[in-house]
């Protein structure tokens, strides 16, 4: 023990001694007033050393010297009661109580004092510390982020509790709101309870929220889900304290404050983001990634950067997108932009695809760029046939001329069994990677096929949070339409993993999950909103779009699923994929392309595959 310490215990100690003697004085000053003489001082002093003797080993035993009072809570002062009780039982006890010269008010009196200047002396200490915390709290007012604390049990209680008592940690509770009714406009440690969590976005409105904090450690991933997703439909983060049992071990405390992770709240086991795999066949080489500036080509970008990689180029056509990506990424890069470029390149341009590959001889590609909107490549089949299957030509012929190690195709479940222009350029483009695959003897050519990712650009969810803020009918073209969701960050790591196993020839697939129907996202979406589906925003059943199927598949009727090194990447195996492009196909193709031929191109692509077959 310290001197510091040694010196604060009788410092304590001091001190209690010293009420504890004007405890009992002042006991005595009230029962007999001024009048007290020679008969009342001579038991007062016979019994003050024995009171302030008895009352220090009491409080010495209870450990009242080992005790930070400035975190005192109800706990401690529960056993402040017990301790200046038991020792004034104690006294009373020793003390001659018979004597009619020291009464038994005397002794209650000195027991009330006692509480009333020992628990006095605590309670300033822990006043003390919350004025100079809140002090704190009020110098960094500008600088903390105003959070909507969900849940007032007792993880909220002690949450705020919490925040207040350090606000360093950078957080001041503006509301809570909780699911019971009758908690509505109580007051926890000063925040009022403005509601149910179905008030959620008029609560973050009023409060100019920055966050919402999930305080209900027990909850279920349904209810996290819920809550999670209520907050995107606001634009809002959404944190969460640890769970319940890494609360009980000790593991974890309640300012451990983290993001909610999307993972766990889509009924997914999560996949652990281990990329030492990857980073084993991909370290030290060049990355091309094309659709740089979309959803799937930008998470590429990040990831790739965390491979070690001598140098990822991004590329797309969008230079706004590229600009935005550039502006994100080289922050993270600690001033080393030489590992990451941003080109603007069209991949349908030969001479701009081989002025790529001659300026940084690309290892690994990954392609990701092509239109992706079923409705409008149905009204410019020309465009879509260009970009996505000739576009993928061009990158595969740079690829094999400037002996790439690896190129992955970024492909669609809407590839398998095409209902529309879209898909089929994407099946083309897989065959014509199965096509390079036999011709290839340095690069190996893959392709990975997956659903829709949840947040990407254009996707059903912003489009439905639109509709809802304009107060528009949400617009579903089928009741019985599902789709496959899967987060990207997930997607991309299965991608990159998929990319740095394959042998060449492979069409992969992922592990998507379960389909989800639209219109029932549709109506969580309206009840997260804080309305209700039909009454406040009804549902638009609006019928198929040109070239829309009610669901998808991730394989066809004569393919079949077999299992690789991991747990969620799968190949697929069949006649369909064996089918190989000739030579021909594509000089037919761009000619017609050439001269504007719509109809020409639509016959084309209707004729039998097979019959071009090398």
């Amino acid at each position: 023990m310290d001197g510091f310490m040694i010196f604060k215990k009788v410092a304590f100690t001091a001190t209690d001694a010293l009420l504890a003697g004007v405890a009992l004085s002042a006991a005595f000053l009230f029962r007999f007033g001024t009048d007290m003489g020679p008969v009342q001082i001579r038991p007062l002093a016979v019994l003050l050393p024995l009171v302030i003797a008895v009352k220090i080993v009491v409080f010495v035993l209870l450990n009242f010297y080992s005790q930070l009072w400035r975190y005192a809570s109800m706990k401690e002062g529960l056993r402040l009661l017990y301790g200046v009780t038991a020792a004034s039982l104690l006294v009373a006890l020793l003390a001659p109580v018979q004597q009619p010269r020291i009464p038994l008010t005397i002794l209650f009196n000195d027991w009330l004092l006692t509480l009333l200047l020992v628990g006095g002396s605590r309670f300033l200490i822990r006043v003390r510390f919350d004025f100079t915390s809140a002090r704190a709290a009020k110098e960094l007012a500008g600088k903390q982020r105003r959070a909507v604390v969900v849940g007032a049990g007792q993880a909220g209680s002690a949450l705020i509790k919490q925040l207040q008592l350090y606000p360093k940690k950078g957080y001041t509770v503006v509301a809570l709101l909780d699911d019971d009714p009758a908690k509505k406009g109580l007051m926890v440690h000063g925040v009022r309870v403005a509601g149910s969590t179905s008030m959620m976005p008029g609560a973050v409105a009023n409060h100019t929220a920055d966050e919402v904090i999930l305080a209900i450690p027990s909850a279920t991933h349904q209810i996290k889900r819920r809550l999670a997703l209520q907050c995107a439909e606001v634009g809002i983060p959404c944190k969460t304290v640890p769970d319940i049992a890494q609360l009980v071990d000790g593991k974890a405390s309640l300012l451990q404050i983290q993001e909610v992770n999307m993972k766990k709240l889509l009924g997914r086991k999560e996949t652990l983001l281990d990329f030492s795999g990857a980073i084993r066949s991909l370290k030290g080489k060049t990355i091309l990634v094309t659709g740089a500036a979309g959803s799937i080509g930008s998470e590429i970008c990040r990831q790739a950067l965390e491979l070690e990689p001598k140098m990822v180029i991004g590329v797309d056509i969008s230079e706004n997108g590229l600009y935005l990506l550039e502006e994100e990424i080289y922050p993270r890069l600690n001033g080393h932009k030489l590992n990451f470029e941003a080109r603007v390149v069209d991949v349908k341009s030969g001479h701009a695809v081989e002025r790529l590959f001659a300026t940084y001889s690309p290892d690994i590609v990954f392609h990701a760029a092509a239109y992706k909107h079923v409705p409008m490549m149905e009204r410019h089949l020309l465009e879509a046939i260009e970009n996505n299957l000739l576009g993928t030509q061009t990158l595969i012929e740079a690829a094999q001329r400037h002996n790439a190690e690896r190129f992955t195709l970024i492909s669609t479940d809407k590839a398998v069994n095409p209902a529309n222009y879209m898909g089929l350029s994407k099946q083309l483009s897989e065959k014509a990677i199965k096509t390079a695959a036999r011709q290839s003897t340095q690069t190996k050519f893959m392709a990975v096929r997956f659903g829709n990712v949840i947040g990407s650009n254009g996707s059903v969810i912003p489009k439905f949070k639109r509709q809802i803020s304009d107060g528009q009918p949400i617009t579903v073209t089928h009741p019985g339409m599902t789709r496959y969701f899967m987060t990207i960050q997930e997607a991309v790591y299965l991608v990159i993993h998929a990319a740095a196993m394959g042998n060449g020839g492979e069409i992969l697939i992922l592990d998507v999950g379960e389909p989800v129907r639209i219109i029932d996202l549709a109506r969580s979406m309206i009840t997260l909103s804080g309305l209700e589906p039909e009454k406040d925003i009804p549902i638009k059943i609006t019928g198929l779009r040109p070239g829309e199927k009610l669901y998808e598949q991730l394989t066809a009727e004569d393919e079949s699923v077999g299992g690789t090194e991991h747990p969620k990447i799968f190949q697929v195996i069949g006649n369909a994929n064996d089918q190989l492009l000739g030579d021909g196909f594509f000089d037919e193709l761009k000619a017609i392309i050439a001269s504007g031929n719509e109809r020409k191109l639509r016959e084309c692509l209707s004729k039998d595959r097979t019959a071009r077959a090398a």
